[in-house]
């Protein structure tokens, strides 16, 4: 509306403008002329109009461009705020601490959260703060350069600057800073990054390399094999490296107790001679054997020791030792000395101490390395004493194939021998049971006769001829007995039994003997033993021969007692010597948990210790033979020294054992030992033959 108002008040102006020109040219040409005054007012009108056109429309455009201008103010004012706001939250969001300072008077304009976390102050306490406030006393100096420096180049940096927090303490802060040119005035914006961790672990790394520096030049200086040149070059570089004037080096003996002087340098010969040999512990304990760290010495009073002592007696003020560590074992100790009190740093003694553990492992190999060596050199000399020994060797290994093709003969002869002796013994105990059997049976028959021509000489006679003869049946049988035992041709039959069943039997049995022998037959605990599974008629034989050894062996009017017990392998453990020395296949080779054993104790003769072991072999009889009254029940009777082998072969065929526990004089105790559970296979017997006889098969 306004631009085509401005265009029609143009137009009008324009044909007045050109109104007047007619008008002027009319005048001129036709000065006469009627329309003249018509045409002057014309233009005034015109004028007039254009002048009134262009005044409105100037109003109006005035107008309208304030609105505009207020428009785009606010417009201008929204994107001022929106800027304003993202500063903000630029500012506070920003992973480092940011902190905004007036750089002519250094008054503290702006800091975000992170500046206020890292200082410990609040927006308000930091507010009246100038920038070097921030910092320690000491460091203002730099950091008053640093702003100058901001304020010429407009940029700096700065790799450390200590700030001060509120609660006293303070950390190392990296610095990147920038000026911000605002016209009237200059701010300086500062981020600060707390590098204290890092600068530490820089120096750390700093130190770890001069150290390492310091053990590459030791280690190179101990490249070889000489343990006595390891030692020597490694005092030296470490003096040099401490200050220290003089050293040793004292490495353990086998007993890690006892150390000797193994190196020293500046060290007196009457000092070497005082530290050549001493012990950890004496005269008091020393630190090494405990903590194997590096401590100093220069109050001997404080931790005395006997090296430290006898230094101390020289002149030196102060006594410096390290282990010296192989992995984890301590194989020396290395002391640096010197003239005057020192004082060594933590980190110095920690290097020290890392120094011990490095060089002792070369001092290990090198010790290693020259024992190799000397035992090479021994392996050396052995060799060419061997080589000088094998004319000789090779003529005894000769004399030793003899030798053992001899011993293979006569081993031979012997196991024919021991076969000829089982089959003359099976043989002539078959060959003696048929005639036995016709000698014992026509004794009885005459015997049960009532014959009454028979005189009494003639009837005694036929008593000894049957009693004879059945004490010769005896043998016999005992003879077989223990030939099946050998050859295994009698199987173990095994039910379950209770041993109160057999012992009750043999009571009754033995009943008028032990009247006639006014003896006494006890058998205790018998209620408190379990089921078994074990061979009737075997046991019977067993506790039988048992029963008569212990009478026989018992004066009148003795005592026998029986009695049982379970016992188990923590049992047996308790008498594993006594075990072993009886049968140590059983011991090592028992595959039962529990067992039970049988005592049968007597009042009689005893044993002695030199025959216990010899009571179970075939044909052995206790004493002389001389000293001993025929008959089977009699005080001292001779037997024929079977019955105990007997026993012994039936208890192991069970998988038990059997021994015996006496003293010359105070009676004797023989105890079985029978396994309550079913083990995989029984044990060799120490008296079997494998070599089954032929004529056993028609026993």
């Amino acid at each position: 509306m306004t631009s085509a108002r401005k265009k029609t008040a143009v137009k009008i102006l324009i044909l007045s403008i050109g109104l007047m020109l007619s008008g002027l040219i009319a005048e001129a040409l036709l000065p006469a002329a009627v329309f003249s005054p018509l045409l002057h007012l014309a233009v005034v009108v015109l004028l007039a109009v254009s002048l009134v056109i262009l005044k409105v429309a100037g109003g109006t455009t005035r107008t309208h461009r304030e609105s505009e201008y207020s428009h785009e103010l606010q417009e201008m004012q929204r994107e001022v705020d929106k800027t304003i706001r993202r500063y903000k939250s630029l500012l506070e969001g920003a992973g480092n601490a940011i902190f905004v300072f007036n750089a002519d008077s250094g008054i503290l304009e702006e800091v975000n959260r992170k500046g206020c976390e890292l200082l410990g102050f609040s927006k308000e306490e930091m507010a009246a703060m100038r920038g070097k406030d921030l910092v320690l006393e000491d460091e203002q100096g730099k950091f008053t350069l640093m702003v100058y420096r901001v304020k010429r180049r407009g940029r700096a940096h700065s790799d450390g600057i200590t700030f001060k927090k509120s609660d006293g303490s303070s950390f190392l802060g990296e610095i990147d800073a920038r000026l911000i040119d605002l016209g009237d005035e200059n701010l300086v914006h500062v981020i600060v990054r707390d590098v204290t961790y890092r600068h530490r672990a820089k120096l750390e790394i700093q130190q770890r390399n001069r150290e390492l520096s310091i053990l590459n030049n030791i280690l190179a200086g101990t490249q070889t094999s000489d343990l006595q040149t390891v030692l020597e070059t490694t005092i030296k570089e470490t003096l040099e490296i401490f200050s220290a004037e003089g050293g040793t080096i004292h490495l353990l003996e086998d007993d890690g107790k006892s150390q000797v002087l193994a190196a020293s340098i500046n060290i007196s010969p009457e000092l070497n001679g005082k530290l050549a040999h001493n012990r950890l512990q004496c005269p008091s304990d020393c630190r090494m054997s405990s903590v194997q760290r590096c401590h100093v010495l220069n109050s001997l009073e404080e931790f005395p020791c006997h090296i430290a002592l006898a230094a101390a007696e020289e002149g030196w003020q102060c006594i410096t030792a390290a282990p010296l560590v192989a992995k984890t074992d301590l194989i020396g100790i290395m002391h640096i000395l010197t003239r005057a009190e020192q004082h060594y740093a933590t980190e110095e003694l920690r290097f020290l101490s890392t120094m011990g553990s490095q060089i002792g492992i070369v001092i290990e190999q090198s010790r290693l390395f020259s024992e190799l060596n000397w035992k090479n050199e021994e392996l050396l000399r052995s060799h060419r004493l061997l080589e000088k020994s094998s004319n000789k060797l090779a003529v005894s290994q000769n004399r030793l194939r003899k030798n053992l093709t001899l011993v293979e003969r006569a081993n031979a002869e012997l196991e024919r021998f021991d076969r000829m002796k089982s089959h003359f013994i099976g043989m002539i105990s078959h060959e003696f049971k048929t005639p036995l059997t016709s000698v014992l049976g026509g004794a009885e028959y005459l015997l049960n006769l009532d014959n009454r021509d028979l005189s009494v000489e003639q009837r005694r006679m036929l008593e000894m001829i049957y009693n004879g003869g059945h004490r010769l049946n005896e043998i016999v049988s005992d003879l077989l007995t223990v030939i099946k035992l050998e050859t295994s041709a009698s199987p173990v039959k095994k039910v379950s039994l209770q041993l109160s069943e057999i012992i009750e039997t043999l009571q009754e049995q033995f009943k008028p003997l032990l009247n006639e022998r006014k003896q006494t037959l006890s058998f205790r605990n018998q209620e408190a033993l379990p089921y078994f599974n074990g061979d009737r008629e075997y046991l019977e034989e067993v506790f039988n021969e048992l029963l008569e050894n212990a009478m026989k062996f018992t004066p009148d009017g003795g005592e026998i007692i029986i009695k049982g017990r379970v016992v188990d392998r923590q049992a047996l453990a308790e008498k594993a010597e006594l075990l072993i020395r009886f049968n140590p296949g059983f011991y090592e080779h028992q595959s039962g948990s529990c067992y039970l054993e049988v005592q049968v104790q007597d009042s009689g003769i005893g044993i002695r210790v030199d025959e216990q072991l010899k009571i179970f072999d075939k044909f052995y009889e206790v004493g002389d033979i001389r000293h001993h009254s025929s008959g089977k029940h009699k005080f001292q009777g001779k037997g024929t020294g079977l019955g105990l082998a007997i026993v012994k072969g039936m208890v192991e065929a069970h998988g038990g054992m059997v021994w015996v526990e006496s003293s010359a004089g105070s009676g004797s105790s023989f105890f079985l030992l029978l396994p309550l559970e079913e083990i995989p296979g029984q044990p060799t017997l120490p008296f079997v033959q494998q070599e089954a006889l032929p004529f056993l098969t028609g026993l």
